[in-house]
């Protein structure tokens, strides 16, 4: 086969593959339309491939019953897609567990999800003014030993605990703080002497 046939045949192949492939501006104009049964297979394909953004899309359509039943579980499992690097779906598992919607109330998660998105800044502005507003929350009604428990995990327990949907009992001996494991409180996000000396729990 003559080279240029070969090349138009790949080229054709590729064109019709990306017209066929959806895109996120379509889903947009479909939720904007109200036409949630357009956008919800949309977002899905795209999560599958990998986008986070479409996971966290298809995941609120769950979480707020919004052109879908609402489904708590549906809804953890496609922010797990978007997990850990979306900051928006570090949030909302942190409503999840603080609110206890298909999970059991954990109210230490959750502090520590909004805190990690504060401050990590992980999220653009709109994320980062809510998770803001429910880390304020957290200060005011969670009490200060827990919030200081909570400040003894390891980051990498905080995300074994979400993605076990809140199935560990326990803290395990992988996840607790080592030389190779910071405690959140041992992390750099603090000022000198922002956070009072305290003891950790034994197990942490």
């Amino acid at each position: 086969m003559p080279v240029r046939s070969l090349i138009g045949i790949i080229c054709t192949l590729i064109t019709s593959a990306a017209m066929a492939a959806p895109s996120v501006q379509e889903a947009l104009d479909a939720m904007r339309r109200g036409d949630f049964d357009s956008a919800y297979p949309i977002w899905t394909e795209l999560a599958n491939a990998g986008d986070d953004k479409a996971a966290l899309e298809a995941g609120v359509m769950h979480h707020l019953g919004r052109g879908r039943p609402v489904s708590y579980e549906d809804a953890y499992s496609w922010y797990l897609k978007a997990f850990p690097k979306n900051g928006d779906a570090w949030n909302n598992f942190g409503v999840m567990f603080r609110d206890a919607l298909g999970v059991q109330k954990n109210r230490k998660i959750a502090y520590v999800l909004f805190l990690t998105v504060h401050m990590t800044g992980q999220g653009n502005e709109a994320t980062i003014s809510r998770a803001n507003r429910n880390l304020r929350r957290e200060l005011a009604e969670l009490p200060l030993a827990e919030r200081q428990e909570a400040l003894c995990y390891t980051l990498p327990y905080v995300r074994a605990y979400v993605e076990s949907r809140g199935a560990l009992a326990t803290v395990p001996e992988e996840y607790r703080a080592s030389p190779q494991r910071k405690r959140i409180r041992e992390l750099n996000w603090w000022l000198p002497g922002e956070i009072t000396p305290f003891d950790c729990p034994s197990g942490t």
